[in-house]
């Protein structure tokens, strides 16, 4: 028996084994300093940024639930495009929750009817739908009618 023969069996570290540690290695590396740039970056001004983040999306929040009671109002009076037209008057100030197409700043319309033009006077607040021919909720206010469309108020986008 040689003396050789005692010693533990090291062929588990071939050099194939090696390479797949060093990768190992470099990987972590790679996470800690990408680690650190996140660290650096959140004591250097991302809390303004996170912050900033917050204060939008409560804001977000706090219009939706605002509006929420103005959408419930508009779906129980389920005022049409066709009673506006007919009798504006009727209507005026009365909320609307209705689909519109505005997929350009002159042209704006109810639910894909270009026979049933819409006329906003806050028309810089309004979303743009793009040409696609899908319509956005919009909730807004009745101003009245006239040979233009029934003209509206957008309040949000509930």
């Amino acid at each position: 028996m040689s003396p050789l023969s005692n010693l533990p069996n090291w062929s588990h570290f071939s050099r194939p084994h090696h390479e797949g540690l060093r990768a190992f290695c470099i990987g972590i590396l790679a996470g800690l300093l990408l680690a650190v740039i996140a660290v650096a970056g959140v004591l250097l001004g991302a809390p303004e940024w996170f912050g900033g983040l917050a204060r939008q999306l409560r804001l977000r929040h706090d219009e939706k639930s605002s509006l929420s009671a103005v959408v419930r109002d508009a779906q129980r009076l389920g005022i049409t495009y066709d009673q506006v037209a007919a009798k504006p008057q009727d209507y005026a100030g009365k909320p609307v929750h209705w689909c519109v197409d505005h997929p350009d700043p002159k042209v704006s319309f109810l639910e894909g009817r270009p026979s049933q033009p819409l006329v906003w006077s806050n028309d810089e607040a309004v979303l743009r739908t793009g040409p696609n021919g899908h319509c956005t909720m919009m909730l807004a206010t009745v101003e009245g009618a006239g040979p233009e469309g029934v003209r509206l108020r957008l309040l949000g986008l509930p």
